[in-house]
């Protein structure tokens, strides 16, 4: 009778014949998300210019008023071509194996789920995606919240259709 230690292996993996992520083709989400991360963006943006008008109506602080104006505009200019940017680089590919999603313009993020790692999905819709015709896909894995992911801006049909996808590979086929 063989010993378990004479039939344990544990081989090398070879580098090099693992799939590269890096050349994947990433699909990009829908430029109604720009929409509606500037929508977002423009209403703070006249929530605080509201209180800054507040402040040069009553005369409080006038020496700081113009800087903090100036600073108003360049932090929400900034914001306005973050959105753009983030926009650009949003993507996501699904393969056989696991699903990737790309995210990040300077800090460039790239996360990959291993279907076998995916325990649940949801497509979610708040109500300025119903007007925008859009959806996030939210996936839940097993290694924690770090490592879910939420893909924003897919058409609502192809979130229900990347659900039900992955949904099928979270049961085991019966054969």
């Amino acid at each position: 009778m063989a010993s378990v230690m004479d039939s344990f292996k544990n081989d090398v993996i070879d580098l090099e014949s693992l799939p590269r992520f890096e050349e994947v083709e990433f699909q990009s989400i829908s430029g109604n998300y720009l929409l509606k991360s500037n929508f977002q963006t423009g209403i703070f943006f006249l929530f605080i210019l509201s209180g800054w008008i507040g402040l040069y109506y009553y005369e409080i602080g006038t020496s700081y008023l113009p800087v903090a104006l100036a600073g108003i505009v360049i932090l929400f200019g900034f914001k306005f071509w973050n959105n753009l940017m983030m926009q650009k680089k949003y993507g996501y590919a699904l393969r056989e194996r696991d699903i990737l999603y790309r995210r990040g313009y300077i800090i460039n993020s790239i996360t990959i789920v291993p279907l076998n790692r995916i325990q649940h999905v949801a497509v979610s819709r708040d109500a300025l995606d119903k007007i925008l015709n859009i959806s996030s896909l939210r996936i839940f894995t097993a290694g924690g919240s770090g490592s879910d992911i939420s893909i924003p801006g897919l058409n609502p049909d192809l979130a229900a259709s990347l659900k039900e996808a992955l949904a099928s590979r979270l049961t085991p086929n019966e054969d």
